[in-house]
Formats: structure tokens, C-alpha cells, sequence
């Protein structure tokens, strides 16, 4: 029977050649696949001088992804972006093999290393540049990190884009009341018509090529005599 000594021996030297999980650096990607360095180094027991690990070919890239693909999270991987580099075990279904880098995944996304810092101050943020979409309790933000922003706050919504807003729909519905605190222009060209269905009240001067009231034209129809000593008259133009 072994001494326990040499059995902790035995365990210890198939644990240290085991591999489990290493950081790494992306060095080169191509379709899915990528070319990967792990950063850490190895010693050996009879040799303590730190050896590098090889590159390591052909390493699937995974992210968070669910729905058989059809959700998740997904980004550009460069080279020189840090990684978590994952040993898998593969077997026959009786017994997995040993765990090396050969059957290796690299997951993307694993690193202290960004412009928002973890922990970060929201309670969900992503990001890329400066652009970012950040998520709490009741508080939806988004911003291109260029002027445009958008923030739903508990029942309302505020958009903010300086440079101006182009919708393209055949139709868009407003339910409730709507003040507009600018100038309004409708049917660029001449093209379009607008209908009101309720009262329209005008402060300001209304000018129009004519305006026609109840089927009468304002700018062709004869009106009574207006004091110029004529019986009819079209309409006086200032």
C-alpha cells in the first residue's frame, strides 16, 4: 500500500498538469476561429524558470447566446483583446479525456480592462465607444456619445437629437394632444394636403393663394358694394 505522502504526491502532479482555465490574448481571428496566446506562464518542478505557453490554433470563440442562436450578445473581437481561455473535456460517453488547450474555447468579454469600470454605477450598461444603452429600475438611458440621447423615466419619454429626427412611415398615429413649441412645415414642395378634423383658431396672420369658406372662394367670388361706389367688387388686396 502507498504511503499517503506518495498519493498526495500522485494527485498533486495530475492536478498540476491539468488544465482548466488560462487568461489569453486574442493574436489573430478568421471566421468564428481564432489564434490565441495564453499570458500566463508555467514552471515546472524541476525547473523553475517560467516557460510561455504556445499559441493556440483553431479555438472557437463563444458568447452568450440563447434560443438556438437567435439571441445573445455579440461584438467585434480584435486582436490583442483579452479572453478567458476554457479547457474542455471531450470523451466516448464513459470517460472524459484529459483536460488540454487542444480542445479548448476562448470566451470573449472577460477583462478589467474597459472605459466603464466594473463595478459599474448602472445597474446594466452596454457599450461600445462612447455610445451606450444603460439599464435601472424604472430608467431606460441611451446615448450615441455624439448628442443624440433618449431617456424613458417611469411613464415618460425625452429624446434629444440636435441634429434632427427623419422618420419614414406610411402612415404615424399621435393618440392624445400635441404641442409644438417650434415652427411647422407640411407638404415640402406642395404635394400634400393636410386635414383637420376640429376647430382651427389662428392668432398670428393665416395666408393663403385663397381661402374658400363653405364652398365660396375668397379670392373669386363678387362681394356687395364695399364703399368704392361700384355695386359688386372682388375683394380688396392690401
Amino acid at each position: 500500500m502507498r504511503a499517503a505522502s506518495q498519493i498526495a504526491a500522485i494527485v498533486d502532479q495530475a492536478l498540476n498538469s491539468a488544465l482548466f482555465a488560462l487568461e489569453a490574448k486574442i493574436v489573430s481571428v478568421k471566421g468564428g476561429r481564432a489564434t490565441v496566446r495564453p499570458t500566463a506562464k508555467r514552471t515546472f518542478g524541476d525547473n523553475q524558470d517560467p516557460i510561455e505557453y504556445a499559441e493556440v490554433e483553431d479555438v472557437r470563440l463563444v458568447s452568450l447566446v440563447w434560443d438556438g442562436g437567435k439571441s445573445g450578445i455579440s461584438g467585434r473581437v480584435k486582436p490583442g483583446d483579452e479572453c478567458l481561455l476554457v479547457a474542455l473535456s471531450h470523451g466516448n460517453d464513459d470517460e472524459p479525456d484529459h483536460k488540454t488547450l487542444s480542445s479548448a474555447v476562448a470566451f470573449c468579454g472577460f477583462s478589467d480592462f474597459a472605459s466603464h469600470q466594473m463595478p459599474d454605477g448602472a445597474g446594466l450598461r452596454l457599450f461600445s465607444g462612447s455610445a451606450f444603452i444603460e439599464m435601472d429600475d424604472g430608467t431606460i438611458k441611451g446615448n450615441t456619445g455624439q448628442g443624440a440621447s433618449f431617456e424613458l423615466t417611469g411613464n415618460k419619454v425625452s429624446i434629444n437629437a440636435p441634429g434632427g429626427m427623419d422618420i419614414t412611415a406610411p402612415m404615424t398615429t399621435i393618440h392624445g394632444d400635441m404641442t409644438i413649441s417650434g415652427a411647422i412645415s407640411q407638404g415640402s414642395g406642395g404635394g400634400s394636403d393636410a386635414t383637420f378634423g376640429g376647430n382651427v383658431k389662428v392668432t398670428g396672420t393665416s395666408e393663403a393663394a385663397d381661402h374658400v369658406s363653405d364652398g365660396i372662394s375668397g379670392k373669386d367670388h363678387d362681394h356687395l358694394e364695399q364703399g368704392d361706389g361700384k355695386p359688386t367688387s372682388k375683394p380688396r388686396r392690401n
